[in-house]
């Protein structure tokens, strides 16, 4: 804590009459350089945030959050009655058969996953019951089946229309093996609002891919679980594998994050990486507080000898100069917290704003799958930026602090 002299000293040096433009250009860039810095942090923190949680939604939209299999290719009808036995709260079980095709149209063919869902299943309770931007969801009828937005419009497609659909299954006959085809009637079209699910997944009744891959009855060939908490999804999976495990059976699990572990990894390590070189910024302003103060020293060198004269420590001197080099870290870093959160919060107006103004696309549809920027600000993150920030700062003000301790007063005097 500052003592009252200590604190008029440090109104004094900081707010003096003279007009030294060399220290105040100094002094300014400081406070400039730490507020840009610690705003860009905050700014790149809440995108990659917000790009992520956009990300992992969408991934999630279509894909259970737990997976569960069997290394027979059949899930039984009692080992599906069984996991939903295990009443785990906010969780949801949709069992379906999942398979690679090949979508067949008069002009064009495509690959794509085919999945079948019992249409009870879906109704008011599967993210698909509200993607449907044309016709309607599947019915009971095993002819149904319901395409990708963007899938629909490359190969010239539309409600109602009849198409072809083969896996990668055959039938021997005399003539050889002949592919498994089945012709079906689209009844509705999804966007998800993101290219590749779009383009790549069709959804029709489990009765027909039942069939054309010879599954008995009633039996499946995935299980997924959706819960409220995708995050935390290790601790239900270690309940369904401890589950699994006294069944005795062939059945194994896996999450979307082992799924996905090389996405989840690399966008953490660029999160890390990303902080690490924009905290370069902010050391970088520090050493501008640095030079500053020492040369604010250097000039001070008269005042700090008369000072020392009439019985001011070494200690007082320190602790003033460290209050000089700390205010300005705290201005600088203060404004850069408002300034990045502000930004932050109104990044989408921001992106509208320079796009009419330079009449470009920042953020290209067709590379990001995402129509905007997205930001999501996290308190704790904000908070440990401005705790870094004033480290920094703090440690900044030392060596010229102590500089100021080591001034021999007689000789001050003397040269001077």
């Amino acid at each position: 804590m500052l003592s009252t002299y200590e604190f008029l000293l440090v109104k004094r040096f900081l707010f003096s009459k003279k007009t030294d433009g060399y220290i105040s250009v100094f002094s300014w860039f400081s406070v400039i350089g730490i507020m840009i810095g610690v705003a860009a942090i905050i700014i790149v923190m809440s995108v990659m945030n917000g790009f992520r949680e956009e990300l992992t939604t969408r991934l999630l939209g279509i894909n259970g959050h737990l997976n569960i299999y069997s290394q027979s290719g059949q899930i039984a009808h009692n080992e599906i009655k069984l996991i939903n036995s295990l009443k785990i709260k906010n969780i949801k079980i949709f069992p379906l058969i999942e398979t690679q095709a090949l979508l067949i149209s008069k002009k064009s063919s495509k690959g794509v996953y085919l999945r079948g869902y019992e249409n009870i299943d879906l109704m008011d309770t599967h993210f698909l019951n509200n993607q449907i931007v044309k016709g309607h969801l599947f019915t009971d009828n095993p002819n149904d089946i319901v395409i990708g937005y963007t899938l629909a419009n490359r190969l010239g497609l539309t409600v109602g229309e009849k198409i072809k659909i083969a896996i990668p299954k055959t039938d021997k006959t005399i003539f050889g093996n002949i592919p498994r085809f089945k012709t079906l009637q689209i009844t509705g079209i999804f966007n998800v609002g993101m290219y590749e699910y779009d383009s790549n997944f069709v959804f029709t009744n489990p009765v027909m891919p039942r069939k054309l891959l010879m599954i008995e009855n009633n039996n499946y060939n995935k299980i997924e679980l959706f819960t409220q908490d995708p995050n935390n999804i290790e601790q239900v999976q270690l309940e369904i594998d401890n589950k699994i495990k006294t069944m005795n059976n062939q059945l194994y699990s896996l999450s979307w994050k082992e799924n996905n572990s090389s996405l989840i990894n690399a966008l953490n390590v660029e999160k890390n990486v990303m902080f690490l070189i924009l905290t370069l910024i902010i050391l970088v302003a520090s050493m501008n507080i640095i030079s500053g103060l020492i040369i604010f020293v250097k000039e001070k060198n008269k005042d700090i000898a008369i000072l020392k004269t009439i019985g001011l420590s070494n200690s007082s001197l320190m602790r003033i100069f460290m209050s000089i080099g700390l205010l300005i870290g705290l201005i600088g870093t203060s404004l850069g917290g408002i300034l990045g959160v502000i930004f932050s919060k109104n990044i989408s107006s921001i992106q509208n704003i320079l796009e009419k103004l330079f009449k470009t696309d920042l953020f290209a549809k067709e590379v990001y799958y995402l129509s905007s920027l997205p930001s999501r600000l996290d308190q704790i993150e904000v908070l440990y930026v401005v705790l870094i920030s004033l480290i920094i700062s703090l440690f900044a003000t030392v060596f010229p602090a102590y500089r100021s301790s080591l001034i021999d007063p007689i000789k001050s005097l003397k040269n001077d």
